[in-house]
């Protein structure tokens, strides 16, 4: 019998069944739920619980998958990285977006004593936390971190779902479901970015924006360590963190520098107390101490290379226009120090490390300091080239 894909989970599919009712399958072809025909549309149902009325299969089949994500967690598949920071920070900021609907919800199902009730008190506390946590999507680091917080909200809602029972849960259990299905799905997206970082999310910053970023997100961790009990044994760190620049970390390849130099000392101190938090069996402190390290260390390797492309400024441009020539070409995978460059389909490079460390290419007689800095002036060249050749064919020249 024929089957339809869904287009919000294409690996689960709608079979059509009697009465102008489908089946939901999972990716492994089990009946996971149905969508039923109603007078004016359609709804889900999965097990003891219905969807909202929908216009099309489609919309309730979706709600039929939410209900089965909560359930069950997500479908055993690789998840997708996300495509960079601007995706990752969408998907992430969905999860707060559902405080007023819960907020509804919850007073409908327990009135004026929500907020008394244990988990919608965790809940609540927990999309404040992933909420300030946003701008934290432009580190690797911080896609962990998220998903280490997210369980701060998808938690207490299994809870609350797997305990909720009558009337409450009509109230509950699609609100929630479309809570643990976000949840699910950021979580995995964030870990699988953090192990396969699209281009913003390593090498150097594009633009001040993901550097500001960063390090509003390493105070954050800071202030989440200091009041982490015990609070003793932070001196360290609190010296190096006071170190750093108030703002303006990455406005030039001095500060980029500077602000580097100092994330050194960040990361020192915080992996002598994960070490030391590990020893004496205090894992929140460990945790943060290894988040506060590893941001610190990601956070100046980004900035060195930073530092390096500001650097390239004064032959090329600016960096906005470092970054408009950049995306005009195509960039092979690194291998063996060198870089393959296609523009169009004409093979530029390859861009190579030269032995002191700089960037050349074929036809630069003065190497750059960055690599992306030889990669521009090869673009630039082959460009000029394909105008000189077109003036030429035309009779311009």
């Amino acid at each position: 019998m024929n089957t339809e894909p869904l287009n919000a989970f294409p690996s689960f599919r709608l079979r059509p069944a009697e009465a102008g009712a489908h089946d939901l399958l999972a990716p492994d072809g089990r009946v996971a739920g149905q969508v039923l025909a109603s007078s004016g549309g359609h709804l889900a149902r999965v097990g003891p619980d219905s969807g909202p009325l929908r216009r099309s299969p489609q919309g309730a089949g979706a709600d039929a998958v939410m209900f089965h994500i909560a359930g069950h967690g997500l479908p055993d598949e690789p998840a997708a990285a996300y495509s960079g920071s601007p995706e990752a920070r969408v998907a992430v900021g969905l999860v707060p977006l559902q405080r007023q609907e819960l907020t509804d919800v919850t007073a409908r199902a327990f009135t004026f004593y929500a907020l008394r009730q244990p988990h919608v008190a965790a809940i609540f506390a927990g999309l404040d936390v992933v909420g300030s946590e946003r701008d934290a999507v432009h580190s690797r680091t911080g896609c962990r971190r998220i998903a280490r917080l997210l369980l701060q909200v998808q938690e207490p809602a299994q809870a609350l779902l797997g305990e909720s029972g009558g009337d409450a849960r009509d109230w509950l259990a699609f609100p929630l479901a479309r809570l643990l299905t976000f949840c699910h799905q950021a979580r995995a997206r964030l870990v699988a970015t953090a192990e396969r970082p699209p281009a913003d999310l390593c090498g150097r910053y594009t633009s001040r924006r993901g550097a500001d970023a960063d390090m509003d997100t390493l105070h954050r961790i800071w202030r989440n360590l200091r009041s982490a009990a015990p609070t003793t044994g932070l001196t360290e760190i609190e010296a190096a963190m006071a170190a750093l620049p108030g703002d303006r970390y990455a406005g030039s390849a001095k500060e980029c520098r500077a602000t580097a130099a100092r994330l050194v000392a960040v990361r020192t101190a915080a992996e002598k107390l994960t070490a030391a938090s590990c020893r004496t069996a205090e894992p929140e402190r460990a945790v943060l101490a290894g988040e506060l390290s590893a941001l610190a260390a990601e956070a100046g390797v980004r900035l060195e290379a930073t530092a390096l492309v500001l650097d390239d400024t004064g032959r090329l441009g600016t960096v906005r226009t470092i970054n408009d020539t950049l995306a005009l070409a195509r960039l092979g995978a690194s291998a063996g120090g060198e870089q393959s460059v296609r523009v169009g389909g004409t093979e530029l490079g390859p861009v190579r490390r030269t032995a002191d460390g700089m960037w050349s290419g074929p036809g630069i007689g003065e190497p750059y300091n960055s690599f992306e800095g030889a990669t521009v002036a090869l673009i630039r060249a082959h460009l000029a080239k394909v105008a000189a050749e077109r003036r030429a064919r035309l009779g311009l020249t």
